[in-house]
Order: structure tokens, then C-alpha cells, then sequence
């Protein structure tokens, strides 16, 4: 443990010291032109260092559907590929259309719970979304003189010369029917610290390097409009005007099980619920589950996952209180009613999604949807993460089913420190 008064110079030979007791004695982390060598060279460069086995490397050295000469080009230093579980979720059925949806996920239970929240759904219809627009947001940062009345300029001229400025510097993005839609002003907690937001139509693009050129055009062009010292000039990932909102109703008869009667159920998963609304901690936990759906559909479609869980997250704050991002409750129909609200930044081009097959052939799958309508799905399979978790923890507790589906990895993990399973160990207790 680091002390904090401890010298940096007795810091750097301590670690020293226990590098050299380390697996990889003599391995230094530099490894001269290892940018420069394609993935093979890559791994046996570790290989020849005694970092990685010969046996090791021809198993990172794969990097399944995509060809690992484009896996070369999506990032730097690669060697290879890292492959994950891909399953589909079934029984979902959203705005009255049949979806098969692929997920790309390592945790046992997290495709059998979408499929049964989605059977639940489906009693009263499934799930229904409403449209939403892809709406991007950039952010260019400003200081000016504290005593100028920077609101006033703003509505005078300065916000229809940006929003101008801003529409041109994207004539191609205009020409397919998006491009600006509005330009907002923020002022922030320290005096003279602003914020200029500019909302972008992104048509079938997540967006990110559409806006980050916008924000760089306008930050170069913002001191020519208005004396103030530009800083920094970035999209944000809390895309407010993209939340994606849908909902679903479910017939207490649905519910019934383990000795709770529907109604008994459907209470309890209220309960649940106002368990997350009223305490932080345990809403982390309720919007990890919703996120346990919500990812591996993003990440079997070639998006940006991080780009969406940082959204998510920093929305559920937005009250200044982290909140969960679902709501249920008993409506009037009698029936238990769950909604979900949150910003999905996503698209079907851009990035990946067009050059991954996987990718592409899971949107395939998917009914080749829109942007708009890819989000919408993803929700849905939120919602339905969280319906069948919040059940589960309502009635019968959650490890039951989880660990039942879960005694596959086991089995895989005695096997391979050859240890024996659990039903040899009880029929030998049983023999005792």
C-alpha cells in the first residue's frame, strides 16, 4: 500500500523490486516499432518475451467474422480478436412488429431473462416506443468578461450567426435531410463560464465525429462574433434531446408464481421498484440490470457502448438525485404498467455497423431498422431486463434462476481445474 507521504523515488523501487518476482521478468512494456508490425508479428513479439504462449497467441490471433486484416485498421497495435457469446432473445414483439434480437453478452441468464420479460409483455401486446428524432449535441465552451449581459447577445444576433454558421459547415448532411435544429446558451456555476449547445439532426449516424466537426468549426469561428477566450469544443453523451421512451402493460394472471397470486406479484414489483426511486445505491444495481439488456444489443450491432452507458448513467442524475431509468406501477386498467425513458445513441452507419459483418448481419436480423427504430428496440429489451429481474427480486429471490443457468460455467470451470462436479460430489456424500 502506498503511504502518502511516501517519497516517489522509494514508490518507483518498491515497484521495481516486485516486477522482478512477476511472471514476466525481464518484459518491459516498450517494445520498439510494435505499431509498425502487423498482428502476427504482434504476438509473437509477446510470444518470443515469454508474455504469451505459442497456444495463447493463436487463440488471440483469431479474430473470427471480421478478417484480422480489418481488425488491423478499427484500432492500433491489434492482434487480434476477442470473441463473445451471441445469442437472440425471442418472444419480443414492439410497436406490434415480431423482432428477433441478437445479443452479444458473456453472463449466464441475460438472454433467457429478455426473452421472458419480452413473454410476459406480450400479454397485453408487447411493447410500444415512441419516435424519437436522432438528435445530436456539441458543446463549445466559452469565457467572456463576467459583466457582459452574454444572454441578451445571445438572443440578439448570436445565436441565429451560429446556427447559420453551424447548418453550413455540413452542406452533405443537409442535403440527406438533417443538419441543425437548434442552438442553445448555458451559463455555468462560475461567472463568465458558458456553454453553447448546438442540436444536430444526425439522420442514420450515432453522430460523434458529425458534431465534433461542428464544434471545432464554430469554436474557430466564435471569437470573430464575440470577444471571449474558446475552450473546449466536444459532443456530449447526455443527449437529452434523443431519449427514446417505451412502455408496456403486463396481465396480473401473467405474474402469478412461487404462491404469489398476479396481484400479490405485481405489487411487490412496485415495491421493488420504489425500493430504487427512493435510494441510490440501490438504483446503481436496478439500472446495471437494465444495462445487462441494453448493451450486448448495442455492442452485437457495431455501436458505441460506452457512448450509451455514460448517456444512461448521467441522465438517471439529472435530478441532481441518481434515479432508476424505469418506472412501475399499477395502472388503471389494472394492470402492471412499466416504462422506460433514457438517451440511446446509435446508428446504422457510421463506425462499424456497415463494415463488421457480425454487425451487419445482426441488424439484418433485426429488420435492417432505422436509427430512430434501433433504438426503440434496444429500450424494449431494457425494459424487459428489468421486468424480469424486478420479478424475480420481488418473488422468489433473484439467485435461484440466475444460478441454475449459471451451473454451465461451473461445470466448465471444475472441468478445467479438473475438479469434480456437484452431482459427483453429492452422489459420493449420498454413498457415505
Amino acid at each position: 500500500m502506498i503511504k502518502d507521504n511516501q517519497p516517489l523515488s522509494v514508490i518507483q523501487a518498491e515497484t521495481v523490486a516486485k516486477s522482478t518476482h512477476s511472471h514476466h521478468v525481464n518484459s518491459s512494456s516498450r517494445i520498439p516499432n510494435f505499431a509498425q508490425m502487423n498482428s502476427k508479428q504482434r504476438c509473437q513479439a509477446l510470444v518470443s518475451r515469454n508474455i504469451l504462449t505459442q497456444e495463447e497467441a493463436h487463440f488471440l490471433n483469431n479474430s473470427g467474422a471480421l478478417s484480422l486484416n480489418q481488425a488491423e485498421k478499427f484500432i492500433e497495435n491489434c492482434i487480434g480478436g476477442f470473441t463473445l457469446p451471441l445469442g437472440i432473445a425471442t418472444n419480443f414483439l414492439i410497436d406490434g412488429q415480431e423482432i428477433f434480437i441478437p445479443m452479444a453478452v458473456e453472463e449466464s441468464s441475460v438472454v433467457a431473462a429478455a426473452s421472458f420479460g419480452a413473454k410476459l409483455a406480450r400479454t397485453c401486446g408487447g411493447f410500444f416506443s415512441e419516435p424519437t428524432e436522432n438528435i445530436a449535441t456539441c458543446q463549445i465552451q466559452f469565457i467572456v468578461d463576467a459583466s457582459i449581459n452574454i444572454h441578451a447577445i445571445f438572443h440578439e444576433y448570436l445565436k441565429e450567426q451560429i446556427f447559420t454558421y453551424a447548418h453550413q459547415s455540413q452542406p452533405r448532411l443537409a442535403q440527406r435531410g438533417g443538419g441543425v435544429k437548434s442552438v442553445e446558451l448555458r451559463s455555468l456555476a462560475k461567472p463568465g463560464y458558458h456553454v453553447i449547445h448546438i442540436n444536430v439532426d444526425t439522420c442514420e449516424a450515432m453522430g460523434a465525429n458529425i458534431v465534433n466537426s461542428i464544434a471545432e468549426e464554430v469554436g474557430r469561428k466564435l471569437p470573430e462574433l464575440l470577444p471571449c477566450a474558446v475552450g473546449s469544443k466536444i459532443l456530449t453523451n447526455l443527449t437529452i434531446h434523443r431519449v427514446t421512451k417505451v412502455k408496456c402493460e403486463i396481465e396480473f394472471s401473467a405474474l402469478e408464481r412461487d404462491g404469489y397470486s398476479g396481484e400479490e406479484a405485481a405489487k411487490r414489483i412496485c415495491s421493488v421498484w420504489e425500493f430504487a426511486d427512493l435510494d441510490p445505491f440501490r438504483a446503481a444495481t436496478h439500472n446495471k440490470g437494465i444495462m445487462n439488456g441494453i448493451d450486448p444489443v448495442v455492442i452485437a450491432t457495431g455501436n458505441d457502448w460506452r457512448a450509451v452507458e455514460a448517456g444512461c448513467h448521467a441522465f438517471a442524475s439529472l435530478s441532481g438525485t441518481y434515479k432508476p431509468l424505469t418506472k412501475w406501477f399499477i395502472n388503471n386498467n389494472n394492470r402492471l404498467q412499466g416504462e422506460i425513458a433514457l438517451p440511446i445513441a446509435v446508428g446504422t452507419v457510421g463506425g462499424v455497423t456497415k463494415i463488421h459483418p457480425s454487425a451487419t448481419a445482426c441488424l439484418k436480423l433485426m429488420g435492417s431498422p432505422s436509427a430512430s427504430r434501433l433504438s426503440a428496440l434496444i429500450a424494449s429489451v431494457g425494459l424487459a431486463q428489468n421486468l424480469s429481474a424486478i420479478r424475480a427480486l420481488g418473488c422468489e429471490g433473484i439467485q435461484k434462476g440466475h444460478m441454475a443457468l449459471h451451473e454451465k460455467n461451473l461445470e466448465m470451470m471444475r472441468q478445467y481445474d479438473h475438479l469434480p462436479s456437484i452431482s459427483v460430489v453429492e452422489d459420493q456424500i449420498d454413498k457415505q
